[in-house]
Order: structure tokens, then sequence, then C-alpha cells
């Protein structure tokens, strides 16, 4: 009996939230896909080429599509990170229908030894549009643990670090902050530079300065790390969510 009421009102909710408000919200929310992945040495040139290739032709055929970075740590080039960000998850989904990605697929999949694919929700993401090639030599990625408990403090504060940024900085091009889906308080950033000048500009800033003070008893871990971009292209998307 305990059984059958939970499942009328599961189905209760279900229904709620596929009404057609609920239903439309879902379909129009932003869509962010993060790829950590090995490529095998020997057949890294090969991998970067195909990359390049397959960025170009989703960038230019695919109007869901709003971003998609490959870059690969600057100390092992093997390891490489992939940032794809759609206006909605049909739009991802039409990418995985794609030709240039079926070709890529089958084009790397010897390459890469390794992978591990994420879904991530948008902490607060913002970027200037950077044309074919994208070749700006500082790209920075952020690993965080978040104390989840205080994450409406930590969301507070990365929110009013990023749009000060984006607003006041020239040499900042882009700077993504999600969270996995698989787990909340693991955070990602993905942050683009015009030069290194330009990094160390954000650093010394006082809106950075702000940041930090404000959220060093809120990160439990942290991993930074530079990377070298291997292909960057975007479109103009505005501050979201």
């Amino acid at each position: 009996m305990k059984r059958r009421v939970l499942f009328m009102l599961a189905s209760m909710l279900l229904t709620t939230f596929l009404g057609t408000p609920a239903l439309a919200e879902a379909r129009n929310t932003l869509f962010i896909r993060w790829a950590e992945l090995e490529v095998d040495a020997g057949q890294l040139a090969a991998f970067e080429a195909a990359a390049r290739e397959h960025v170009d032709a989703a960038i230019r055929s695919e109007p869901g599509l709003l971003a998609l970075h490959v870059t690969q740590e600057a100390e092992r080039p093997t390891q490489v990170r992939v940032f794809e960000m759609y206006a909605n998850e049909s739009a991802y989904q039409a990418h995985l229908a794609s030709p240039h990605f079926k070709r890529f697929v089958a084009a790397t999949q010897a390459m890469i030894t390794a992978r591990q694919l994420f879904t991530a929700i948008p902490i607060r993401a913002d970027g200037k549009p950077l044309g074919e090639g994208g070749a700006f030599p500082q790209v920075r990625v952020a690993d965080l643990q978040i104390d989840p408990e205080r994450m409406a403090e930590y969301r507070a504060a990365v929110t009013e670090e990023i749009d000060t940024s984006m607003k006041t900085e020239p040499g900042v091009r882009a700077i993504y902050a999600m969270a996995l889906a698989s787990d909340p308080g693991a955070l990602r950033f993905f942050e683009i530079y015009a030069d290194e000048a330009a990094y160390q500009s954000h650093i010394a800033s006082p809106h950075f300065r702000k940041y930090v003070e404000a959220t060093k008893d809120l990160i439990t871990a942290r991993r930074l790390t530079l990377t070298k971009p291997i292909v960057l292209q975007s479109k103009p998307i505005g501050a979201t969510p």
C-alpha cells in the first residue's frame, strides 16, 4: 500500500514538472559537457588536427553550439580537456547526430586511451567571441571542491567576480564556471586570457582579491592547471545563467 502511494506521488510530481512551462524551460536550459581525455602520445599531432577540423565544422554549421574549446595540459600534453556549451540539450543531441561529429569519433577513437565525460551545471558562464584558431596563449583550468553547505555563498561571490572581470578587463576573454551534475560540490573553471600579462593583471585586481578573501574558507580543495590551446571557438553569449 505504501509503495502504491509513493508511486502515485511520484507520478503527480513528474506530471507537474512536464507541464508546458516547466518543459519549455527545461528544453531551453544551457547545456554543458566537460571531457577529460588522455591521448596516445604518438598520435597527438593527428588528434590535434582532427579536433581543429571538427570544431571548425561544428561552430560554422550548428546554431545551437555556443562554445567548443579543446586544450591540453602544458606539462602533460597528452591530458586533454574539452569544454562544450550548447543553447539546450536538443542542440547537443543534434551535435551528436551531425556528420562531422561522427567523422571525428571514427578518426580519433583509437587515439584516445582514457576518457571521462561529465554533464555540468553552469554556475556562471561568460565569454567574448573567439574566431577560427583562437590562439590565445593563456588558458587556465581549475578543479575546486566547495563545501556543499556553503554553495550559495560561493555562487554569489564567484558571480560578482566573473561579472566584474568580464566588464572591466579587456584581456579576460572567457570565464566558465560549472559544477559537475554527478557531484555539485565539484567545480570546474575554464578561463581564457589574451596573454600572460592579462592573467597577471586579473589576479592582481581588487575584485579578484575580494573574491579570494570571501571564498578562502569555502574551498576545501583545489587544483590549478596551465594549459595550451588546441582550438578555441565560441559565439557571443552574455553572462549566464
